[in-house]
């Protein structure tokens, strides 16, 4: 008999091609089928992982028998309807996030789920990232006393990322954008940490065309009383820079380019080490880390993954910020 878990991919994007790279890696995981709509993709997912089965349409990948969960990696506005279709043959569903293209069909989606008793978790690699899971440990230990200033900065050389250039949905301020793709993380970051996450004020920059996403971003936020200051931007020259910072009363905690973990000593920043063994660097070891809780997902077993109505919470804070008054 095979213990592994089975899961099908439903759309092999960037994200859809990376949950079959590191599903690759594991001998608890098992891709039973993975598809997409475009038939080009549908290729390259064949010649570059010659292990996957493609299958030929998403109820195939779905129904399969051996599929016990579904991994929706679709552009939000088709996350309800494969979402429903794998609750509807008895799957468990894990889905990317933002939740759905606005909050109306996030909300019908975890009534729809919620209703069916459907298992559901939603991939904010944050619930299981080492770095982050180090951070919140020194947080909790009183490493910087107690927390005063919460600081996320985000900034893009260029939007889409050159590696996203072909999900051009991001570049689109009805679904994509980088408060949604990327602030999302540190939204549910901070609910994780903290608690509660309620909105203060923003101003967004957006271009006169009308349908472009936002080129600029700053909002005020509030984490169980400690305020949160927010800005982001996209275009321009310079690296990218993705930092998260918890500033306390006897020094500072902070996650740089995702997953580097720094801590404040004197006038600067030192690296502060977190084991990653046995994979070859964080970013792979933060994908292992969140397939390990999706196996056990799909045991029944306890798990840190956030669910569906946890993402909803997090739409809502994103989109309020996306649309100030």
């Amino acid at each position: 008999m095979d213990e592994r878990i089975g899961i099908a991919v439903i759309g092999l994007g960037v994200i859809g091609r990376r949950m079959l790279e590191q599903a690759a890696r594991r001998d608890d995981l098992v891709v039973t089928g993975a598809w997409d709509i475009d038939p080009q993709a549908r290729e390259r997912a064949a010649r570059d992982f010659p292990k996957a089965t493609i299958a030929p349409d998403a109820l195939s990948a779905i129904a399969d028998p051996g599929t016990r969960i579904v991994y929706v990696g679709t552009p939000p506005a088709f996350h309800r309807e494969y979402s429903l279709l794998a609750s509807a043959h008895g799957r468990k569903v894990f889905c990317e996030k933002p939740l759905a293209v606005d909050v109306a069909q996030g909300e019908r989606l975890v009534r729809e789920i919620e209703s069916a008793g459907t298992p559901n978790a939603v991939n904010f690699v944050y619930a299981s990232a080492p770095a982050a899971r180090a951070l919140a440990a020194a947080i909790a230990d009183g490493a910087i006393g107690k927390p005063l200033l919460i600081e996320t900065r985000l900034f893009f050389a260029r939007w889409p990322r050159d590696w996203q250039a072909s999900a051009k949905w991001l570049s689109f301020r009805a679904e994509g954008g980088f408060v949604r793709e990327v602030l999302s993380h540190f939204v549910y970051l901070m609910r994780d940490l903290f608690g509660d996450c309620s909105y203060r004020g923003s101003f967004v920059d957006y271009p006169a065309d009308g349908k472009s996403c936002e080129r600029a971003a700053v909002a005020m936020l509030d984490c169980a009383g400690v305020p949160v200051v927010v800005t982001a931007g996209a275009g321009g020259g310079g690296p990218d820079e993705v930092v998260f910072t918890v500033r306390g009363e006897r020094g500072a905690l902070r996650l740089d380019n995702w997953y580097g973990l720094q801590r404040a000593e004197g006038a600067g920043w030192v690296e502060t080490p977190v084991d990653h063994r046995p994979h070859p660097d964080m970013r792979t070891a933060a994908y292992q880390a969140q397939l390990d809780a999706l196996v056990q997902f799909g045991l029944g077993a306890p798990q840190r993954l956030p669910t569906m109505a946890m993402a909803l919470e997090v739409q809502r804070l994103i989109e309020r910020i996306l649309q100030p008054d």
